[in-house]
């Protein structure tokens, strides 16, 4: 059995993914840790978007489960960690019992979740409680990081709000 302890990156694959990723693997290299990078696909792969030709739910599951691992791999291709210390596992089922079901085999000494997508009304609302209930690992929030360039929709919405939208030009003056 290995002496390395293991860190667990709770990620779903959205803007913060990358952010979990790379403090998680900052954190392995310090505890020179065994890094384990978790996605849970939820529900999701059982909705089915509007097709001409229904596809077996099997399938699509399949089908994300491999664009996830791709996604992630894709993520954790440039950290500075030897790959035998990384290892990435995707998994379909409800995200909150799946992962501390995944931290209670695992004992992790440190979890890193990203934040909740739709707060409270999240899949994985809950989750920190449900992490240290399986296990005894120290539970990290990773904060949600204001993209410097004030993009995305919730920059819009404030510029919205806050008056920017401009004053009319006039043609021709």
């Amino acid at each position: 059995m290995s002496t390395k302890p293991n860190i667990l990156a709770a990620v779903d694959l959205d803007g913060h993914a990358t952010t979990v990723i790379a403090d998680a693997a900052r954190l392995a290299a310090l505890c020179q840790g065994h890094l384990v990078i978790v996605h849970v696909l939820g529900d999701a792969w059982q909705v089915q978007p509007d097709q001409p030709f229904a596809q077996r739910p099997d399938v699509v599951r399949d089908a994300m489960v491999r664009h996830a691992r791709a996604s992630l791999v894709g993520m954790v291709s440039h950290l500075d960690l030897p790959t035998d210390w990384i290892e990435i596992r995707v998994e379909a089922g409800p995200v909150t019992r799946a992962l501390s079901e995944i931290a209670g085999a695992l004992q992790p000494k440190y979890c890193l979740v990203g934040p909740a997508r739709f707060g409270p009304f999240s899949p994985s609302a809950g989750l920190a409680s449900a992490l240290k209930e399986q296990s005894d690992c120290e539970v990290l929030r990773i904060a949600a990081k204001r993209a410097e360039d004030g993009g995305g929709i919730g920059a819009w919405v404030r510029q919205q709000l806050e008056g920017g939208l401009g004053a009319p030009t006039g043609q021709g003056s």
